[in-house]
């Protein structure tokens, strides 16, 4: 059986914007941003972050920049695959983290 190498493209890059969706919703609930809000950090319109996040979409390279700035992390880090990824949260994001589950933890006593 011979590979078709535009189908392998094709799954290629399903994946790829299977794993930016991802990387999108769980960046955006982590600076606790609404996708209105993230469009307007990004100067994007909601319904393009709504489409990107839904997998329906791709990013150019000048958005994909957008909204790596606007979520505060490098543009690659948005097409890596989060699964695979062990986190590698900053110094800064694990120090945030701990204080909002000590606040979350003691204000829930």
């Amino acid at each position: 059986m011979v590979k078709n190498p535009a189908s392998d493209m094709v799954l290629a890059m399903d994946y790829i914007r299977e794993c930016l969706a991802r990387n999108l919703v769980m960046r955006r609930t982590f600076l606790h941003l609404s996708q209105e809000g993230l469009a307007d950090r990004a100067g994007l319109s909601p319904g393009f972050i709504a489409n990107l996040e839904r997998g329906k979409s791709w990013v150019s390279p000048s958005s994909l920049e957008k909204l790596s700035r606007a979520l505060d992390t490098e543009p690659w880090k948005l097409l890596q695959d989060p699964q695979t990824d062990q986190k590698g949260y900053s110094k800064e994001e694990l120090s945030m983290l701990w204080d909002r589950a000590k606040s979350e933890f003691f204000n829930g006593l």
